[in-house]
């Protein structure tokens, strides 16, 4: 495919799905358009356990963090469904998720890089007092890539 190549970062968010919508109205009537949908999870961590009180109240919040990775993968699938249902055809959608190995806005400019992305479409969280001091994912996303459309949804 010769068209446009859209990274969507997602993290199910009113702001990502603002970002979706926005990608829907604009592209999904252009069929050479394909979308990645994109999420990168913390990983589980992997820990040997034995059998006594402390390790069995481990193993419940494992069990909560797995079950939650697992609800975000169904969460990303929905949002691809969404692309389907409002008129992206299935070849045209791909999605990544992935456990992260760095930081999110890393994970984020390696793919937009190595995946040949023409645009990434990502929203920007309101601002709060921290990310003055560690900067947000959008603002390490576009300091970092050169020659790529980044459009900004709010």
């Amino acid at each position: 495919m010769t068209g446009e190549r859209i990274l969507l970062p997602y993290n199910f968010t009113n702001g990502d799905q603002k970002a979706l919508d926005f990608v829907v109205r604009m592209f999904a009537h252009l069929e050479d358009v394909s979308i990645t949908l994109f999420y990168a999870y913390t990983p589980m961590p992997n820990i040997r356990m034995n059998d006594n009180t402390v390790m069995d109240k481990l193993k419940e919040n494992l069990n909560y963090l797995s079950q939650k990775i697992k609800e975000q993968e169904v969460g990303l699938s929905a949002a691809k469904q969404n692309l389907i249902e409002n008129g992206f055809s299935e070849d045209r959608i791909h999605y990544i998720f992935k456990p992260r190995k760095k930081d999110v806005a890393v994970e984020i400019i390696d793919l937009a890089s190595s995946g040949n992305h023409d645009m990434i479409v990502m929203n920007r969280k309101p601002g709060k007092a921290t990310r003055f001091f560690t900067g947000s994912v959008f603002n390490k996303v576009v300091s970092s890539l050169k020659n790529k459309t980044v459009c900004l949804v709010t």
